[in-house]
């Protein structure tokens, strides 16, 4: 019946990503420290550098937010080279595909793969950066809700693009091309190192453009939910715009 045949389906893609989770706890360890050694040498350039040339103080708490989600973002490059390495060479997704569940379910579960190894690991960041620096860092209006729920939602996201952007890797040469022509832009411009209103401010046209970066949302709704919403789109509509980006 339909009903069988959907929880059959249901049991493989948890079987899947539960293995996903056995793995990723054999090298969550290596991954914290990765995560940290990587945010580390941009968030102390922040906090102890850049204010002795004339930086605001916030600088160092936005970049700490910000790099929440740098591990997830920058590892769909990771990820792409890899899925492209299996196809061409361990072809363990030519086996899951010979699994009895739909193929786009295994794409799918592709995507929660990208989720769980590259998302999962930032939840380290903004505690240990909190302890790092201190006050520097103003958890005053810190939500909960809102900050899990948004996670939650990037890291989603991220799985996505992840499979958007694998769907134009040929070979290897591709995966440095959609790096360079796509992920360097989406992050320069996707408001990691300052909020819309300022690009706002001194471009309106160059930031009404921008809007169509959906990392711009995905960084607005992440500073909202640590920082308050003063200053950014309104979380929400970030939102709305990521799961119109992931249903899509």
């Amino acid at each position: 019946s339909r009903y069988d045949r959907v929880k059959s389906y249901l049991n493989l893609f948890w079987l899947l990503t539960k293995t996903d989770f056995i793995m990723l706890r054999q090298v969550i360890i290596g991954q914290f420290i990765n995560v940290i050694f990587w945010s580390s040498s941009i968030v102390i350039v922040s906090a102890f550098i850049y204010p002795k040339l004339g930086m605001t103080d916030k600088f160092a708490e936005f970049i700490v937010i910000s790099a929440i989600v740098t591990h997830s973002f920058w590892g769909i490059w990771d990820s792409a080279y890899k899925i492209l390495e299996d196809i061409e060479t361990k072809k363990v997704i030519d086996y899951k595909l010979t699994l009895p569940v739909p193929s786009w379910l295994i794409i799918f579960q592709h995507g929660i793969r990208h989720a769980i190894n590259k998302a999962f690991p930032c939840l380290i960041v903004l505690p240990f950066f909190k302890l790092l620096l201190g006050n520097r860092i103003d958890l005053s209006h810190f939500s909960v809700v809102k900050f899990t729920f948004i996670f939650f939602t990037i890291s989603l996201f991220m799985g996505f693009l992840f499979l958007f952007i694998s769907s134009f890797v040929k070979n290897s040469n591709s995966v440095d091309t959609v790096g360079i022509r796509l992920l360097f832009p989406m992050w320069f411009f996707g408001a990691t190192q300052y909020s819309w209103s300022v690009k706002h401010s001194v471009n309106s046209k160059v930031g009404y453009l921008i809007l169509a970066n959906p990392l711009v949302y995905v960084m607005e709704a992440l500073h909202a939910s640590v920082s308050g919403s003063k200053g950014f789109i309104p979380f929400w509509i970030c939102v709305l715009v990521l799961w119109a980006c992931i249903i899509v």
